[in-house]
This record gives structure tokens, C-alpha cells and sequence, in this order.
């Protein structure tokens, strides 16, 4: 179980986030880069985050899917492609918050800095876990482990990428 979450949830998400990341900083696919609609969410939720998401979350997990037995590639396509976009929907409700907020896309609260920071790193990794809990035959208890290793890895990763530069901030 453990390698099927490894391979077809943890690192595709990661890979495909992180590699957003470069995409965005690089400016590649700008034509995508259209607020999907900026009042609501701001002008940083984009057509691209949620079209290259979906697609390197697909990728990276049908690839995933070559190390394991008991996955074939299009059931990795299949669940690669449904986390990728779950990944960007579940990061909506935060920015539509902020945005009634008055905070400007990639900024900071003034106040309740440490709830909106547990928000920014628990909404997607929250929305990918309970997605892949409900598609597969996890435990609540493994679905929890999964919440809770995934708030961890993005921690992680956030601090890692402010300290390449990819990210401004954590």
C-alpha cells in the first residue's frame, strides 16, 4: 500500500507542483496563464495551474505505475489526472477567502497570519488525500497518516523551494 501511495500520489503531486513552480517562474505556456476569474480568486489561480497540474500530476503517476504491480498505466493516467486537478480546485476556497479578505494574490495576512499559513499548506493536500481515500480502499487511519504525511512533504518542500528562490515565500 504504502508504494502505491508513494508512487501514485506523493511524488507525482511533488513532481508536478514543483515543476508548476519552474513553469511559472520561467513563464512558460504564458498564453495559459489567464486568471480563471480574478474577483474571486485572483489573478494567480490560472487556466495553466489547473491544465499543467492535471497534466505532470497524469504523467508522473502513469509513470509511477511502471514500478508497481498491482497498477496499471492507464489506472495511474486515470488517478494522476483526478489528483492533479483536485490538487488546484482544493486551493480555490483559500484564495476566494482571501480575496473577501482584501489580501492580494501572493501576499500575506495582516492578521491571523498562523491560521492562513496552516490554510495555505493544508487546502490542496487536504482535498488530494480525501479525494484518494474515497477512490481507494484505505483506512481512515491510512487516509489520516496520509493528511498528516502530506502537510509534512509540502512544509518541507515549501521551505526547500524559498531557499532555491523558486518560491518568494513559505
Amino acid at each position: 500500500m504504502i508504494e502505491i501511495i508513494l508512487y501514485i500520489v506523493l511524488l507525482p503531486v511533488i513532481f508536478a507542483n514543483v515543476l508548476h513552480m519552474f513553469l511559472v517562474k520561467l513563464n512558460v505556456f504564458n498564453s495559459l496563464s489567464i486568471p480563471i476569474k480574478e474577483r474571486m480568486f485572483g489573478r494567480n489561480k490560472t487556466y495553466r495551474g489547473f491544465l499543467v497540474l492535471t497534466f505532470l500530476t497524469a504523467l508522473f503517476s502513469s509513470l509511477g505505475s511502471l514500478f508497481l504491480v498491482d497498477v496499471y498505466l492507464n489506472e495511474g493516467l486515470l488517478i494522476g489526472s483526478i489528483l492533479g486537478f483536485t490538487y488546484a480546485v482544493f486551493e480555490l476556497p483559500n484564495s476566494f477567502l482571501k480575496r473577501r479578505l482584501g489580501i492580494e494574490p501572493g501576499g500575506k495576512a495582516s492578521r491571523n497570519k498562523l491560521l492562513f499559513q496552516i490554510l495555505d499548506k493544508t487546502d490542496s493536500t487536504f482535498g488530494v488525500s480525501l479525494v484518494y481515500f474515497l477512490l481507494s480502499d484505505l483506512t481512515a487511519l491510512q487516509g489520516l497518516y496520509l493528511f498528516l504525511g502530506s502537510i509534512g512533504l509540502h512544509v518541507g518542500f515549501s521551505f526547500l523551494l524559498v531557499a532555491i528562490k523558486v518560491k518568494k515565500s513559505f
